[in-house]
């Protein structure tokens, strides 16, 4: 059981690093968010797939528009109530109480004949060798495991055309007792010092994940 704005908190630092200098990054939190019941280490993936794909399209689109690299990635947490869903209108979402979290980017939006099949396993629009199409796949089945639920539009502009693209993951609000901290006996051993001597693989593609 945990808040939202916590796990965000606890991966900015490396979205930092992620995007890079030369893209916008800003935090946004509503007051009086509910608790939600998820894996606080499946959400930083959400959240780090999320603002990976982002970080690419927008890169795609000072590519295309010959642009040097730029642009803003905004992430928001939002309460929703049981009358903002009904508002809605989302028959497969039930009118509860939901705690959000919003992923905007200027990267141009997502065409109209991809929009419907970005979650799909192994769907991607990027050159070969530059993605495996299971990022947004992964999110989709992380927030499904957390009974919640994610929509992608796009943001329009003034004229009307899109200017990027928004995910919004909705995480249904923990109406249940709240986990108490273990009490420790006044003599706990000391934890002892590990000396396995072994050693950690780790296998990651991208390169700012992995620095």
């Amino acid at each position: 059981v945990l808040q939202l704005p916590d796990v965000v908190s606890e991966v900015s630092h490396l979205l930092k690093r992620l995007l890079g200098s030369s893209l916008e990054f800003s935090v946004r939190h509503d007051r009086e968010l509910g608790p939600v019941r998820a894996d606080p280490q499946q959400l930083e993936q959400v959240i780090i797939n999320l603002a990976v794909n982002a970080r690419d399209a927008m890169q795609a689109q000072a590519a295309r528009l010959g642009k040097e690299p730029g642009g803003r990635l905004t992430l928001a947490t939002r309460r929703v109530s049981a009358r903002d869903v009904r508002k809605m209108g989302i028959d497969i979402m039930p009118a509860d109480d939901y705690t959000a979290l919003i992923v905007q980017d200027t990267g141009g939006g997502i065409p109209d004949g991809v929009i419907n099949k970005i979650f799909e396993p192994f769907f991607t629009t990027k050159e070969p060798g530059k993605g495996t199409g299971l990022g947004l796949s992964t999110v989709y089945g992380i927030v499904k495991q957390s009974n919640g639920f994610i929509f992608a539009d796009n943001v329009a502009g003034p004229d009307g055309a899109p200017i990027g693209a928004r995910f919004t993951v909705y995480l249904p609000v923990y109406r249940g007792e709240l986990p108490r901290a273990p009490v420790l006996p006044a003599s706990a051993p000391r934890a002892s010092e590990w000396t396995g001597g072994a050693h950690i693989l780790l296998v990651e593609d991208e390169d700012m994940v992995r620095a």
